[in-house]
């Protein structure tokens, strides 16, 4: 019986000890035998947060110094981690603590190719849990916004202004868009884009539509007489094609006029103009041209005052300025004359508030691009005797016929007065035989 006894107490005691080593810890026997009701409950430091799901990127946009990524938002994450590839790695660029779905990483360099990858995270007890990181994007910065460094450089066209060829400066990009202004409906529309950093020049056909062009150039400018001003927008294609990327357009201020093209438009006028003009050449040079004040009264009795007028310094120095932008080396006075009539008839903005104050006729419509009928043809009387001609310097007021007074610019040549009309901005005259009052009228 001791025997028996001895045995089983031995036997309790290791089925004891066995289920002591796999009992979980804290649980006695007699709660494991059932002895005891009790509700087991896991530690929350024994359960992990779970990871969040992986970032999807959906598109970005850029600047010439920054790139902007776009990603589908992710329920329950405190925040998103930016990395970017250098060097054959990913290395962490930005950490956004907040649930949202964009972020901008800086100080990038223009025109450059970049790729970046994104990750969410959770906190799990004051540590951050994180998801796979998202598939690579490829992404490109804008070229610079230095519009100096690719303006245009040069314009030149055709004598018979068929073709016309437009150059700029070298920037680092992918390529360059060619842009026309239509002076018809008054906006900038697209007629060339040219791949490759390299190429700095285009000879557009005035009827060819152009790769990437929005219309043919003839479709948008009405040549030489309307001139032709360009404008340059770099751009760099990020290596997926997902977007291409603008610099902001670099403009020409004036536009570019073939002196060929004009002579032919202007063909009957020009013709007199480099005929007669020769004769009218000061023997010294004039310091001053005549301006006259001339009335009519109801009577049809016309009046005049004669005044001795001045080229002031500063429409001197435009008159430089002028010349040495747009003029030939070997172009006539005639060419000079017939090119500026023009110009100043197609660039300038009728003065209605009277703020042009460039200190001289042709400093004002040169310059400040803006006048009225004095304005304009007070500038070709400054020029004419810049050159070496007395010109003359007409106000006329009939007020039978009008309550306004006008302006006008003669030349007196033998016996007879020619005029120059720079007009309104839309119309004008070359050289015309004309007199406005004769000249037994005016004021000796």
């Amino acid at each position: 019986m001791r025997k028996i006894t001895k045995s089983l107490t031995s036997s309790v005691l290791a089925l004891t000890m066995l289920t002591a080593a796999i009992m979980p810890a804290g649980i006695s026997a007699e709660e494991d035998a059932g002895l005891i009701d009790t509700v087991i409950t896991a530690d929350a430091k024994d359960t992990a947060a779970q990871a969040p799901d992986r970032v999807e990127v959906t598109d970005y946009s850029s600047t010439a110094k920054t790139v902007t990524l776009t990603w589908k938002k992710l329920k329950g994450v405190k925040g998103y981690r930016i990395y970017q590839l250098k060097n054959g790695k990913y290395e962490k660029v930005l950490t956004i603590t907040k649930n949202k779905n964009t972020a901008t990483v800086k100080g990038l360099t223009p025109a450059k190719r970049y790729t970046f990858k994104v990750r969410a995270y959770v906190k799990d007890n004051g540590k951050n849990v994180w998801g796979k990181k998202s598939k690579a994007i490829n992404t490109a910065t804008a070229p610079s916004s230095k519009k100096s460094a690719y303006a245009v450089t040069s314009v030149s066209s055709a004598a018979d202004d068929s073709s016309v060829t437009v150059s700029w400066g070298k920037v680092s990009c992918t390529g360059y868009a060619v842009y026309l202004y239509n002076d018809i409906d008054e906006k900038w529309v697209r007629v060339a884009k040219i791949d490759g950093k390299n190429n700095t020049s285009i000879t557009l056909d005035r009827y060819t539509t152009y790769k990437g062009g929005k219309d043919q150039v003839g479709n948008i400018s009405r040549g030489a007489q309307f001139g032709y001003r360009f404008a340059v927008r770099p751009y760099k294609r990020d290596a997926d094609g997902r977007h291409t990327l603008y610099a902001k357009k670099s403009t020409m201020k004036d536009p570019y006029y073939n002196i060929s093209t004009l002579k032919s438009i202007y063909n009957d006028e020009y013709t007199l103009l480099a005929k007669m003009l020769p004769k009218a050449k000061s023997s010294s040079a004039p310091s001053t041209y005549n301006t006259y004040i001339t009335t009519k009264d109801k009577k049809g009795n016309i009046s005049s005052t004669k005044y001795t007028s001045y080229v002031s310094d500063a429409s001197r120095d435009a008159y430089k300025d002028f010349a040495k932008k747009h003029f030939g080396k070997s172009w006539s006075d005639a060419e000079k004359i017939l090119y500026t009539v023009n110009w100043i008839n197609k660039n300038n903005v009728y003065d209605r508030d009277y703020v042009a104050n460039a200190g001289g006729y042709f400093a004002n419509v040169t310059v400040q691009k803006l006048g009225q009928c004095n304005s304009y043809n007070g500038a070709i009387a400054e020029m004419l005797t810049i050159l070496g001609y007395k010109g003359q310097y007409l106000q006329c007021m009939d007020p039978t016929v009008r309550e306004w007074q006008h302006f006008r610019c003669e030349i007196k040549i033998g016996k007879k007065t020619y005029s120059f009309e720079s007009g309104e901005p839309g119309w004008m005259w070359v050289f015309r035989e004309y007199d406005e009052v004769p000249l037994s009228k005016k004021a000796k």
